[in-house]
């Protein structure tokens, strides 16, 4: 528990939580427990030893045992807000046996396995948004005034995939604190060359943005097809770095400062459930960088974060590693960093 003497944590996350309903192909479901990618990232950070605080909206009926449970791993949820409007806060997916995710009809998967079909689920759409409005609040949309005082005396900061409006506002507002180092995860929906015009602004005051390479390709759609190209490009605007994880499991990282390539390799673990995988390697990278100030330490911890997180269903999960296990994985994985 955070100590109430001390309520600035080392690091602000900011996303959704979520109840979450997970069918993985060769582990046991994973029904209505906590999730959201604020879930995996603040464990994340815990897998490190830091001190997160916690920034999301959540429904009124969010169960507040969650919250407690989050409070006593070690997490401030002071910028926990209860919304006044609706949000429906489950997420769905099955995994087939290549761990490809399937997020509609749950009915069906429940029966193909056949597996009670949770009443909470009844009545299930996925919420995952097509589009991003460039000017309009949604329920679970994160205000300006969210954000605890107190927490813009923390040194670091991770925005996890929200949405357009909440990722435009928030770094200057974070920055504009004693916020030194700020991470942000790219949303799918303004990846989009619909937003090429604001991506520029948007990321200026970003010290690491993250992103997929779909969704690289798809806002350079047209314009370039070369990573590296994208990477340099997107640099450009602000960030220090720039990473993109690949479909095969590799990740590209590009340092504006020095112009410097790496490829990173996946831990060769036996993943399970790719859920908050890379939420979970988010807040890994910024816990190494606010450590060390060093992007390679930085993407090894995220890595390990990343290799117990795909092992494994929900957050609370990344913090059953055995003792010296990190410290393993690590040296194993410093052994593959190539330069480029």
């Amino acid at each position: 528990m955070i100590d109430p003497t001390n309520p600035v944590p080392n690091a602000v996350l900011i996303g959704r939580l979520r109840r979450e309903f997970l069918l993985p192909a060769h582990t046991a479901p994973y029904l209505n427990l906590p999730g959201g990618n604020l879930g995996y990232a603040a464990s994340s950070f815990l897998l490190w030893g830091g001190k997160p605080g916690l920034v999301s909206r959540v429904n009124k009926d969010f169960p507040s045992e969650w919250l407690e449970d989050f409070e006593n791993e070690g997490m401030d949820i002071t910028g926990v807000r209860q919304s006044n409007e609706p949000i429906d806060d489950r997420f769905f997916v099955n995994y087939n046996a290549d761990l490809q995710p399937k997020y509609e009809n749950p009915i069906t998967w429940f029966a193909e396995k056949q597996l009670s079909f949770p009443h909470e689920l009844l009545n299930y759409s996925p919420t995952i948004p097509a589009y991003c409005s460039k000017s309009e609040y949604r329920p679970d949309s994160i205000r300006i005034t969210d954000v605890p005082q107190s927490y813009l005396e923390a040194s670091s900061a991770h925005i996890c995939p929200i949405d357009f409006i909440s990722h435009k506002i928030l770094p200057s507002l974070l920055k504009g604190g004693l916020i030194l180092t700020l991470t942000m995860r790219a949303c799918n929906c303004y990846m989009d060359p619909l937003f090429w015009e604001e991506i520029r602004a948007l990321i200026a005051d970003v010290t690491a943005f993250m992103m997929t390479d779909s969704q690289a390709l798809k806002l350079f759609q047209g314009r370039s097809v070369d990573l590296w190209e994208i990477a340099r490009i997107l640099a450009g605007y602000g960030p220090e770095y720039i990473l993109i994880n690949a479909k095969d499991g590799t990740l590209l990282v590009y340092s504006r400062l020095n112009q410097k390539r790496w490829i990173f390799s996946a831990y060769p673990g036996k993943p399970s459930d790719p859920t908050g995988m890379l939420d979970a390697f988010d807040a890994g990278f910024l816990a190494g960088y606010s450590k060390e100030y060093d992007v390679i330490y930085a993407v090894l911890c995220g890595l390990v974060s990343a290799s117990f997180c795909v092992e494994g269903s929900g957050p609370a999960y990344l913090l059953e590693c055995l003792p010296g296990l990190k410290e393993a994985r690590f040296k194993v994985l410093s052994q593959q960093v190539m330069e480029v």
